[in-house]
């Protein structure tokens, strides 16, 4: 007879998520989609939010020299909603 065989812990790993929370009506409805220019190799990131009512909805473009993580284009875009003052 052997002893009690142990459960195994599986690892759950959190991922970044894909939609975030808008600064302007709290919705999670921000979304950011990313595009290359072929002539000056920018990045360019569209933030928009989801919901129609929202003043957002439009959408504002982000321009970056570099590929960024969406997780930090939502970072830059909150921060520079704040320091507007909406």
């Amino acid at each position: 007879m052997g002893r009690r065989r142990r459960k195994t812990l599986r690892v759950i790993r959190r991922t970044l998520p894909k939609v975030f929370a808008c600064p302007n009506c709290g919705m999670t409805t921000i979304r950011i989609t990313s595009d290359e220019e072929e002539e000056s190799h920018d990045t360019v990131f569209k933030v928009t939010c989801g919901n129609p009512s929202c003043v957002l909805h439009s959408g504002r473009e982000m321009r970056y020299q570099t590929k960024r993580a969406d997780i930090d284009v939502y970072n830059s875009f909150v921060d520079d909603f704040a320091r507007a003052g909406a």
